[in-house]
């Protein structure tokens, strides 16, 4: 980091706090999503071994059956309800805020959800 760079970070960082930034409550605001991933890792982390060791014991004891997984009848699943929320959020956003960069919120699971339909339709 270059003096200009940490000046310039000190600069913003006085003016936040004379704006009303030193209030408690805004650094618990600020600290909340870190701490939200930190643990979702952490959590993720430990299910996945958790699932590995799972596995590998239920091998060496013989027991392990490896199940089979429908892509298609998932993608139909999945592309349903992502279908229906997208057109659902779509019609909401343009009620509420008309023709807005808040369509996208809409639009997107509107269109994976029409491409795992096409997926499920044009699969076999």
């Amino acid at each position: 980091m270059t003096p200009e760079q940490y000046e310039a970070i000190i600069s913003i960082l006085k003016e936040i706090q004379y704006q009303g930034g030193s209030d408690p409550y805004r650094l618990v605001l600020y600290l909340v999503p870190h701490i939200g991933i930190i643990f979702g890792t952490t959590f993720l982390f430990f299910l996945f071994q958790w699932w590995h060791k799972q596995k590998m014991a239920l091998i060496q004891s013989g027991q392990y059956k490896p199940w089979s997984f429908d892509i298609r009848l998932y993608s139909f699943f999945v592309g349903l309800l992502l279908t229906f929320t997208g057109f659902a959020l779509s019609f909401v956003f343009i009620l509420v805020l008309g023709r807005s960069m808040a369509m996208l919120g809409g639009l997107i699971p509107f269109a994976i959800g029409l491409g795992l339909l096409t997926f499920y339709k044009l699969h076999r």
